[in-house]
């Protein structure tokens, strides 16, 4: 690894490596070794920092956090206006096309973790955090007179939140009837549904 020499650095190296890896085949496939090979290290060296799969796997899970909660999070302050604040969320939610290999990667190690959410506070957590961006800006907008609610915020977030899970899924699964625009068109014209009074 030619990149400084620090922790962080390296574990972010490990984790584009097995995004790499991803994007050719899937979590389920991808190695220690495979990604030792795709960095010019030893196994042992990757293993320093992930004793195994699925310590990493666990880890590439929490990627979500960045992208999809503090990012967004930081998103939201580049724009005054509720409206726009809540079609900058659906957008940044959504992968950006079928390549988009980190999306996947997320998302198989969320999967990953089964499906018993109630054993696993750390991946049950990351569906609601976002839930809670989608029900702030929904409530603000409603306080400030942008949007008048036909359902309660937190069940309008819950339902955008899960739109975007499952049309996300479908763009980087390559189905050929859901693209990203299909995706925000769909997600979009719901949330306009549900926060108009018209």
């Amino acid at each position: 690894m030619a990149r400084p020499n620090t922790q962080a650095q390296r574990r972010e190296d490990i984790h584009q490596a097995a995004i790499t890896l991803v994007g050719r085949s899937d979590l389920a496939q991808i190695t220690i070794p495979e990604i030792a090979a795709t960095l010019g290290v030893t196994a042992n060296a990757v293993r320093y920092y992930y004793p195994d799969i699925e310590t990493l796997i666990a880890e590439l899970a929490q990627r979500s956090d960045k992208r999809f909660y503090h990012d967004r999070l930081a998103l939201l302050e580049e724009y005054p206006d509720p409206t726009v604040q809540l079609e900058q969320l659906i957008s940044a939610g959504l992968p950006t096309g079928p390549e988009d290999a980190e999306w996947r990667v997320i998302w198989m190690a969320i999967l990953d973790a089964g499906f018993n959410l109630q054993n696993r506070a750390d991946v049950q957590s990351i569906y609601h955090r976002q839930v809670g961006l989608y029900a702030s800006v929904l409530t603000d907008g409603a306080a400030r007179g942008a949007f008048q609610l036909r359902q309660d915020a937190q069940e309008i977030a819950m339902t955008l939140m899960s739109m975007e899970d499952y049309l996300g899924y479908r763009i980087v699964a390559r189905d050929p009837q859901i693209s990203r625009s299909t995706a925000i068109t769909l997600m979009t014209g719901y949330a306009r549904s549900v926060t108009r009074g018209d």
